[in-house]
């Protein structure tokens, strides 16, 4: 048994990997952006929470340095270095070992969790970040295209800060012509069979009453549900009119990921609409399952060369 941590810009993911599953056991949003200083780093107030959810987690989970690895994305990128040390000094005092992986090894990762035949369908791949978004192009199982977005969550929220407020008067027209002119000058010059909208969509579209029907794009054992860009759209416009509160109380144990769900709803609508996608298979899929596919791989090869080793 093995654990990964993922720590994001405003979330603490924590996966158990246990006869070639992995799953998520815990997380806790902390919002590290909040209060964030280029010289200073993060705010002393979610640093200390930080380092008590992990030090709750492991007691309760039993994590420690050889069964356990932390990968850290997204903001963690640009902690200053000060800082960086004095949090890899505390969180291996408490037991663990705090890694940074670059955004190019995020997208390595995010392409190996992705990867699939996919019924050698041509499939856009959606990764939304806080400040970026990173899309996938596979063709009968390859991927033949991709890119990143200067576009991300965070970007939603900050042009409509009332987006979760129940008299914010916001339209759907509005917010998604916002982020089509930001990617005016973006080309996405393929037609797909579909998208697949990963980072925790499927279990927040179950959540939020989504009417998801069968996937009968293609079949590979994961992605069960697909929705139409029609009742996508339909149910977000939908989502702006619902109480805050309402979608706190669908995730009890960590309320505030709900913070960005009007915003990263919208933010996958306009890229869909972008590249004229007309189904979405939502999905759970992300870099973990992307790292221990990379670690089975290596597993393998270092099997395969050490029996070929004891046969010379």
């Amino acid at each position: 048994m093995s654990y990964y941590i993922h720590l994001g810009s405003s979330t603490v993911k924590i996966y158990e990997y246990q006869d070639k599953k992995v799953e998520l056991i815990s997380e806790k949003s902390i919002l590290f952006k909040s209060f964030y200083d280029q010289e200073s780093g993060i705010s002393l107030k979610n640093y200390r929470m930080l380092l008590t959810y992990l030090k709750d987690c492991i007691k309760q989970f039993g994590l420690n340095r050889d069964n356990t690895k932390i990968y850290a994305t997204g903001i963690w990128r640009k902690i200053p270095q000060s800082q960086i040390e004095l949090i890899q000094a505390d969180i291996y005092d408490a037991g663990l070992k705090f890694h940074v992986i670059s955004h190019e090894q995020e997208n390595h990762y995010f392409q190996k969790a992705m990867q699939g035949i996919y019924d050698r369908k041509r499939v856009l791949m959606v990764n939304m970040g806080g400040k970026t978004t990173e899309i996938v192009v596979y063709d009968k199982g390859n991927m033949i295209d991709k890119k990143n977005l200067t576009i991300g969550v965070a970007d939603i929220l900050e042009e409509f800060s009332n987006i979760n407020d129940i008299d914010s008067n916001l339209s759907s027209e509005e917010i998604v012509n916002y982020g089509l002119k930001l990617l005016e000058n973006i080309e996405i010059p393929y037609e797909f069979d579909c998208a697949i909208h990963t980072g925790g969509e499927l279990r927040f579209q179950k959540l939020a009453g989504y009417p998801l029907v069968k996937n009968t794009v293609f079949e590979d054992g994961i992605h069960e549900f697909m929705i139409s860009f029609v009742e996508f759209s339909k149910r977000n416009q939908e989502l702006l009119k619902i109480p805050q509160q309402e979608l706190y109380n669908l995730m009890p144990s960590n309320p505030t990921w709900m913070e960005g769900a009007k915003a990263g709803a919208y933010l996958g609508e306009i890229i869909f609409k972008k590249a004229k996608i007309d189904w979405i298979v939502p999905s759970d899929l992300n870099i973990v399952h992307g790292i221990v596919k990379e670690e089975e791989r290596l597993n393998k090869t270092l099997q395969k060369s050490n029996k070929n080793l004891i046969q010379l």
